[in-house]
This record gives structure tokens, sequence and C-alpha cells, in this order.
């Protein structure tokens, strides 16, 4: 009995090669339009975790009211909200989405979809883990003269890394008053924590804080006098599945 020492691969790795080995027609026909490359993925005939059309639309509309200069994700596992995302911005040569992406292998795959689509000029990928590469994008900002506070943000990697993420951008001030923040998978697997923390007044929310250390630093406690208006928008498909996405607009800061 023999045994391979080859390992199976990943549906991810599986889909990279399918991606890297399209017949040169189909390259030519999808090459430079991202709505036809989602297609691809959407067609592939695997679960991926992306944001998928449905819920994505949700967020596409709130990004052509908005029309962000910058804008991030956290988590852009294989590049599916990158390209639909962005996808809004190509009419602003101005515009940029930078996609946060802490596994490399999947940045490497979003990497090639990006291209497919030709929207590599639009967005940037970041590798590494947010809790630290936030910091790093915030002293390259500075650097250049360019820092300011996000646009738009959408969140959609681990979930209970959701609430100390935003702890940390809040306490970057990367978020003012106009930022929007946008979140997957509120229902489904869930992030309740994060759904609670936008919604807290400042009095709790400072509570809150101050009991809760947040395990991307101490330094990184949160701010207590951001005002926030939040909305749950649930989404349910044919087969069932109910998810939702939070929607989050920074409304106001507090003096203190």
């Amino acid at each position: 009995m023999s045994t391979s020492n080859t390992a199976e691969k990943t549906k991810e790795q599986k889909f990279h090669e399918y991606i890297l080995n399209l017949p040169q027609d189909k390259v030519d026909a999808i090459k430079g339009k991202p709505l036809e490359v989602l297609k691809v993925i959407d067609d592939y005939g695997e679960h991926f975790m992306d944001i998928g059309r449905q819920k994505g639309e949700l967020i596409t509309t709130e990004i052509r009211e908005k029309k962000p200069k910058v804008m991030i994700e956290l988590g852009g596992y294989l590049g599916y909200s990158a390209v639909l995302f962005a996808n809004e911005l190509i009419q602003d040569p101005e515009a940029k989405y930078y996609s946060f992406e802490v596994n490399p292998e999947f940045a490497k795959i979003a990497t090639d979809v990006i291209r497919l689509a030709g929207l590599s000029k639009k967005i940037e990928i970041i590798v590494g883990k947010a809790s630290y590469t936030l910091v790093d994008f915030k002293e390259r900002l500075n650097k250049n003269g360019s820092f300011k506070a996000l646009d738009f943000i959408f969140i959609d990697h681990w979930k209970d890394l959701y609430v100390p993420d935003l702890r940390e951008l809040e306490s970057l001030n990367f978020i003012a008053p106009g930022t929007v923040i946008t979140a997957d998978n509120i229902l489904t697997p869930g992030a309740p924590e994060y759904a609670k923390y936008v919604r807290l007044s400042p009095e709790e929310k400072k509570e809150y804080n101050e009991k809760n250390p947040n395990p991307n630093g101490d330094e990184f406690l949160g701010r207590w006098n951001i005002l926030y208006d939040t909305d749950t928008i649930k989404v349910e498909y044919p087969n069932g599945h109910v998810d939702a996405v939070e929607i989050t607009k920074c409304t106001d800061y507090l003096s203190g």
C-alpha cells in the first residue's frame, strides 16, 4: 500500500488553477470586465466565503451614494468583494481601494483575479494581520501627507475580530463623521458583539471599552465619543438561508 506525500489541494488552490488555465477565448472575452470575472466565480460551482451579488448590491448602493475617494476592506479573501466594489470607483481616477488580507496565498489568488478584471491600478492588496498593517498604513499615509479619515470600510473577516479592528480604526482616527462602515455575515455565522457595539450609547461604549481590553493592543481602546447610526439589513435566499449586512454611518463626534 503506497501513500502520497502530496497534500490534497484546497478548493481555493483548485480555483486558482482553474482561473490560470481558462481557455484563451474565455480570457479574451472577460479580461478587463469586472462583472464578467465575478460571473466566472459565481458559476464555478464551489461555495466561497465571499459577499455574493445579493448582499453585495446593498453595499454597492451605498458606495454609489457616498462616492468614496478612499475605501478599505478587512478580509480580501479571493478578491470577489474588491472587484465588485472597486468597479464602482473606476469613474474616479483619484479613488483607491485597499484590500487587507492576512493569508498570503489568498492574496496571490486575489491578485490574479483582480488582474483579470483589469483593476490592478485601482486596488492595492495589503498582506498581513490588520491589527499590524493598519498602523503601518496610517504611518505610510502620514509620511506622504495624505492621511485622513476613511470614506468607506467593508469588514468581512474573522467575526471575533470585527470589534477589535473597529476599535483600532477608531483609535487611529480612521473614522470620522461621514465614514460609512459595512459588515457582512451579521446573522450567519453571526457577529452579535459587533452589532451590539455599534449600537452602544457613548456612556455604554466608554464603560465597555474600559472593561474589555482590546486584544489588538491597549493603545487601541476605541473612541467612546463617536456617534453611529446603524441598521441591520436582512437578506433571504431562495434556499431559505438568511443573513444580513450591517450598514453603519458615523454621524458626529461628542466633545471630550
